[in-house]
């Protein structure tokens, strides 16, 4: 009984330490690995994936969802969940691994949004309104994900946040392409 009961205590104390953070040394070996094959996969609009939005809760199964509803009808969704299969990732882990794996990139973003919210007022109207949504979407992106990062999140995300910036970089509809395009056109 007590043999049965300490047995059961360690099992407690070892399975939190690993699911704290989807952010594991496994988890972010299979995104590597499955990029390459996500980012050729043929897309109707990949500047849609800019306009996704998250909402405020750190479900990741309902993200998933959500996420899907709103690319409905997209004919390259399949080929998505084939290749999120292949390299043992479901869709809301790989919603929430790509989620909270984009926080530094949004890090280092901030000095960039913050001239882009200076020159708002002196940019044509067309492109004022694609850098505020711009600005909202990532602005939402950013109390989405900081509510949702734990402290074993907080961790991983500093032990790895080159190779982090480096693959939220890579990502089919990265924040990054477009927001230094957008800078570029606003000088």
């Amino acid at each position: 009984m007590i043999k049965t009961m300490l047995f059961g205590a360690g099992l407690l104390a070892v399975v939190p330490a690993y699911a704290v953070t989807v952010l594991t040394e496994q988890n972010l070996s299979r995104l590597e690995a499955a990029l390459p094959k996500l980012a050729k996969i043929q897309q109707d609009d990949v500047g849609s994936l800019h306009k996704v939005r998250l909402q405020r809760h750190c479900d990741w199964p309902r993200h998933a969802t959500e996420m899907r509803a709103q690319q409905q009808g997209k004919s390259y969704l399949a080929e998505v969940d084939k290749i999120l299969a292949e390299h043992q990732l479901s869709p809301p882990l790989f919603m929430e691994l790509t989620a909270k794996g984009s926080w530094p990139l949004l890090q280092s973003l901030q000095p960039v949004l913050s001239v882009t919210r200076q020159t708002l007022p002196f940019l044509p109207q067309a492109q004022r309104q694609q850098a505020e949504q711009l600005l909202a979407q990532t602005d939402n992106m950013i109390v989405v994900v900081e509510t949702c990062l734990t402290e074993a999140d907080k961790v991983a995300l500093k032990q790895n946040q080159q190779r982090l910036i480096n693959l939220a970089s890579r990502l089919p509809g990265s924040i990054l392409p477009a927001q230094a395009n957008l800078t570029a056109t606003s000088e």
